[in-house]
């Protein structure tokens, strides 16, 4: 999958500028991380990413064609956790994957295989039965990873997924994503540097509605001669601000 933004901006209807001309290129596979300060555009961005939201000017394309012109068959391919994700409380963690199953269409006979994949890979073969409201929020936020992964979705968007997470938990879910992103687009927004670091081989870095960077991790890095990227992040911010 090949997404390209052309000139992307949104303005809201109280004449706040969120996004201002992004021009980027996101192409699979690859396991993106998006950072940047509250306010940067991040969620604009992912809503219009999953046309839960349109631009007020400028394009998206994927694989050759406008977004909007294939609406429908581009939600299909998508599989989508935002930060705030409602959960039924109580369904069971099976029945509730069951109906997040049959929103995306997926073939009746493929369900229970498609559901026991994404349990396995999200450590929940415990929590099968269980209902929502009894799980724990680490629990719940691998219930809305589940979701996500859902009918094997070539463009993946996470918005925070490790929040919640205890430390040894927030390893496995990199590498899995790290998994994941080999053979599809994963789109990692995160407030976790340490995330990016680890497992994404690309970065775009938002602020005020505008990219501030865009490129390999070790690049940032190696541009501010930092030993990590949180050191090299910070620089490139306090820096911004100065200007």
């Amino acid at each position: 999958m090949k997404i390209e933004l052309k000139n992307l901006q949104k303005t809201y209807k109280d004449g706040k500028s969120a996004l201002k001309g992004l021009n980027l290129t996101l192409a699979s596979p690859s396991l993106i991380g998006l950072v940047g300060p509250n306010g940067a555009g991040k969620s604009t961005l992912m809503k219009l990413l999953t046309a839960n939201l349109f631009p007020s000017s400028g394009e998206i394309i994927v694989d050759g064609l406008p977004l909007e012109k294939q609406e429908t068959l581009f939600k299909s391919s998508l599989g989508y956790l935002p930060q705030e994700f409602g959960l039924f409380e109580d369904l069971t963690t099976r029945q509730f994957l069951d109906y997040m199953a049959a929103l995306k269409c997926i073939d009746k006979k493929a369900v229970e295989a498609e559901i026991d994949r994404v349990v396995s890979l999200t450590h929940l073969g415990d929590k099968r039965n269980s209902k929502i409201r009894t799980l724990s929020g680490g629990q719940k936020q691998r219930v809305g990873i589940a979701q996500a992964l859902l009918g094997d979705p070539k463009l993946i968007i996470l918005d925070e997924p490790t929040v919640g997470l205890d430390p040894a938990e927030r390893v496995a879910f990199r590498r899995l994503f790290t998994d994941t992103a080999k053979s599809r687009l994963v789109i990692l927004s995160t407030h976790i540097i340490e995330d990016v670091q680890s497992a994404c081989d690309h970065l775009i870095v938002l602020n005020r509605g505008e990219v501030r960077y865009a490129g390999a991790p070790e690049e940032l890095m190696a541009q501010n001669d930092a030993a990590s990227l949180e050191t090299a992040y910070m620089a490139l911010m306090d820096g911004r601000e100065e200007e």
